[in-house]
């Protein structure tokens, strides 16, 4: 009887070693299987984010437009890429920005300050108050003047979720210019098509993009269409020097005015630059960048575009050919 019991227990003990190997082998295989079914589908969630993070762009460039429209409508214009002309005027040839200005005049305040209370921020464009001191004129009195305000200081630091794609990964401000952290966008006014390869007078105030230093455009003043014309653009990396994109400020090949001399995606500091700036548009999301037009619409354009037909884009002319 005892032989009988010894021997039933090592069947037992056999059986149990023999189901508990069974059933390691079948953890490893789905565990296997999981890998690989998390490896499949890790890309394609990916690619969802992405296009949640895409269509989130191009709302925001959406809602731009819609201020830029709102206020066109208003002013009978539209805003000026930059309000004001530069520091002192001196050896500017324009007329409306020589002889004494007043630090109203010198402001380099961006079109985005202007178009504020259509992005129902009229709190913050009253805040930022332009016209009384100006905003981002460096010249040495009018910036103790400015900065001197506490509202003025702490309005510029402000972050706004529509002027910043969600796609975007870089840091929240930028130190370049002053003590305190400027909000940043990703987002910049097209200033045409002559960029760091010209002088910066040429750039500035005899550009053929819809937005420039102060002057200001009209729909008649686009010839080749609303459709056909960059209004906004994307912005690469706005935290570093080299493409700089504060956006209550404007300034040449940089901040807030970009324009198409450069490639689509050109890296920040590369290509044709001035003062380590080339003005180029460029965007986080996969193989291209999101451009919001004249009529409001918004586009995708892809990195292989043909450069001319890119150039031709920012530009107000009637003149070229795009194919």
């Amino acid at each position: 009887m005892r032989t009988q019991q010894v021997g039933f227990n090592q069947r037992v003990l056999r059986m149990n070693r023999l189901k508990f190997g069974f059933a390691l082998v079948e953890l490893i295989v789905v565990i296997a299987i999981i890998g690989i079914l998390v490896g499949m589908l890790l890309p394609a969630v990916q690619s969802v984010r992405e296009a949640a993070r895409r269509a989130g762009c191009q709302n925001n460039l959406r809602q731009i437009g819609l201020g830029i429209a709102n206020y066109d409508s208003t002013f009978m214009h539209y805003p000026a890429g930059r309000v004001g002309c530069d520091d002192s005027g001196r050896w500017v040839s324009s007329s409306m920005c020589t002889g004494a200005l007043t630090p109203q005049e010198k402001t380099g305040a961006s079109g985005f300050v202007s178009i504020l209370p259509q992005l129902e921020q009229s709190n913050l464009h009253n805040r930022l108050a332009i016209s009384s001191g100006g905003l981002w004129n460096r010249d040495v009195n009018d910036l103790r003047w400015w900065m001197a305000s506490p509202t003025k200081r702490a309005a510029i630091q402000i972050e706004l979720p529509i002027f910043n794609c969600p796609s975007r990964s870089h840091t929240r401000s930028s130190e370049v210019y002053l003590p305190v952290k400027a909000a940043t966008s990703n987002y910049a006014f097209c200033n045409g098509r002559l960029g760091p390869d010209n002088s910066d007078l040429v750039t500035k105030y005899e550009n053929d993009g819809a937005f420039g230093y102060r002057v200001t455009r009209s729909v008649s003043d686009v010839k080749d269409g609303l459709s056909n014309t960059f209004f906004v653009g994307e912005v690469l990396r706005p935290d570093i020097w080299e493409s700089s994109n504060v956006w209550s400020y404007a300034i040449a090949n940089a901040d807030c005015l970009r324009t198409t001399t450069n490639p689509l995606n050109t890296i920040p500091g590369g290509g044709i630059v001035r003062q380590r700036r080339n003005g180029a548009f460029g965007s986080t999301h996969p193989g291209g960048g999101i451009f919001l037009f004249g009529d409001s619409h918004v586009e995708f354009i892809n990195d292989a575009i043909d450069l001319q037909a890119y150039r031709a884009r920012s530009s107000i002319n009637g003149s070229e050919t795009i194919q």
